[in-house]
C-alpha cells in the first residue's frame, strides 16, 4: 500500500530511508557541501523539520521525499555548532554561511501559496508516477491550490514534467555561479488551481 506521511510519524528506519532519498535526489547540489553521504545524512537528519517533510511509502519503505515551505518558514533549520561537529574544522567554517543561505533563506511566496522546497524519488522509482502522486498529495490532500517550486533550466525533464501537471514558469533568475556550476538558471514555476 502506498501512503505519504510526515517524517514525525515514522520510525527511525523509514526516516533514514527518506533522508537517503533526499540526499540521492539532491546529491549534485549537496556534494558541494560534502561528498561524504554519511556526513550529509547526519547533517540533514539533525536539521530537517520532521513536521514539514514527508516520505512517500511503498510497502512500508520510503521511496519518495517531500519538503514544504510556507511563507516564512523552510523545512531546514541549521545549527552552527552541530554543523561544525559533523563537518569538522575548516570545511564547516567555509561552508556554513553558504549552506545557511541556500537552505534557510525565506522564499518570497504568497500567503496562500506553498513551496515544494524538495521533491525526490529513489532512482529505481523514477518515471513511475511517484512525483505526480506527491504533487497531487500537496494539491488534493493538503488542499493547497497555489503551489510553487524551483528547478534548474538544465533540468529540462523536470520542467516538462511540471508543465504536464499544470505548472507554468513565472520567473527565471540567471546567475553566473549557477551557470558555471552547470545548473543553468533558477526557474520558478507555479501551479494555480484557479487558472487550470
Amino acid at each position: 500500500m502506498d501512503e505519504i506521511k510526515k517524517l514525525s510519524e515514522l520510525g527511525d528506519i523509514q526516516v533514514n530511508q527518506a533522508i537517503d532519498v533526499f540526499i540521492e535526489g539532491f546529491y549534485f547540489t549537496l556534494s558541494s557541501v560534502s561528498k561524504d553521504r554519511e556526513k550529509l545524512h547526519k547533517l540533514f537528519k539533525s536539521f530537517l523539520d520532521y513536521n514539514m517533510t514527508y516520505a512517500y511509502l511503498q510497502d512500508g519503505a520510503a521511496i519518495g521525499f517531500l519538503g514544504l515551505a510556507y511563507n516564512q518558514k523552510r523545512p531546514v533549520k541549521l545549527n552552527r555548532e552541530v554543523f561544525t561537529q559533523i563537518m569538522g574544522g575548516f570545511a564547516a567554517k567555509t561552508s556554513y554561511k553558504a549552506v545557511s543561505a541556500a537552505f534557510e533563506k525565506v522564499k518570497d511566496i504568497g500567503q496562500q501559496d506553498i513551496l515544494i522546497d524538495f521533491i525526490a524519488t529513489s532512482p529505481e522509482h523514477r518515471s513511475k508516477g511517484i512525483g505526480a502522486q506527491i504533487i497531487a498529495f500537496v494539491r488534493d490532500t493538503l488542499g493547497y491550490k497555489k503551489i510553487q517550486l524551483e528547478t534548474y533550466s538544465k533540468n529540462t525533464r523536470a520542467i516538462a514534467f511540471y508543465e504536464r501537471l499544470g505548472f507554468r514558469v513565472i520567473d527565471v533568475k540567471k546567475s553566473l555561479m549557477m551557470k558555471l556550476s552547470g545548473y543553468g538558471s533558477l526557474v520558478t514555476m507555479r501551479f494555480d488551481a484557479e487558472e487550470t
